[in-house]
């Protein structure tokens, strides 16, 4: 189904949308830096990598290569320096996984792009969305243990601290729900999968609870930044899809 009003966001009116989301996404992200964080050095670097974040999300979702994977290294490095700075050398995994798929990316996605210059996104056949089910529950299972395995060496990704949201859901399994998702959606964008963004709105909903309960709120205003990107990669990408499928 083709929305009007998207067409011409993902379209001619291109530019005007990423200035605007930019501007408002560096003024959300401002103001939760200037009312949540004590302004040290570290929150500072963060702001400013939350920035290139925002640079780098929003190319991804118009498919723009270089600009999209080589400021994701850019963002992703700068995540592995905030964590490890911070002493949360477990949460460094992510993104060190996601640094290197964006390098991966880079490479791809430069083999397979239209006249433009911009990447051709790709279907996923009903394999592919099995084989992506299997890895999100082989992931869910196996986490724990991994993480258990982790915690011994210093690096636990996810602590247990019996919290629960909304008094049913355990804290813990909201992360690990959040961590197996990120990892296969940014798996499935790399692979130039369109579904790949239905698995962003998913895990940002997921983030937006685990950031609230644990106080992160600059880290939720940027997920509801991301949000609005995310459908808007989402209806980029197919329209992107459906019209090379049409050529």
């Amino acid at each position: 189904m083709r929305i009007q009003l998207l067409d011409n966001i993902t379209g001619k009116w291109s530019m005007q949308w990423i200035v605007i989301w930019f501007i408002c996404g560096v003024v959300a992200l401002s103001t939760g830096f200037w009312l949540t964080t004590e302004h040290t050095t570290l929150d500072m670097f963060y702001l400013g990598v939350s920035f290139v974040g925002l640079i780098c999300v929003v190319s991804l979702s118009f498919r723009k290569n270089v600009m999209g994977n080589g400021l994701g290294m850019a963002a992703t490095a700068g995540e592995v320096v905030v964590q490890a700075t911070s002493g949360a050398v477990g949460l460094m995994l992510a993104p060190l996984f996601n640094f290197f798929t964006h390098v991966y990316g880079l490479f791809y996605w430069s083999k397979h792009t239209d006249l433009d210059g911009d990447m051709v996104p790709k279907s996923a056949s009903k394999w592919v969305w099995l084989i992506t089910a299997t890895f999100i529950v082989i992931g869910l299972a196996l986490f724990p243990t991994v993480n258990d395995i982790l915690a011994s060496y210093g690096y636990a990704v996810v602590e247990d601290d019996n919290s629960k949201f909304l008094g049913v859901i355990s804290f813990f399994w909201i992360n690990v729900l959040a961590f197996v998702l990120s990892i296969t959606a940014q798996a499935a964008m790399v692979l130039r999968y369109s579904f790949n963004w239905w698995l962003w709105i998913v895990v940002n909903f997921v983030w937006l609870i685990v950031n609230l309960m644990s106080g992160n709120y600059i880290f939720a205003i940027q997920t509801m930044v991301y949000q609005v990107n995310a459908f808007i990669g989402l209806y980029e990408w197919h329209r992107s899809e459906q019209n090379a499928v049409e050529i």
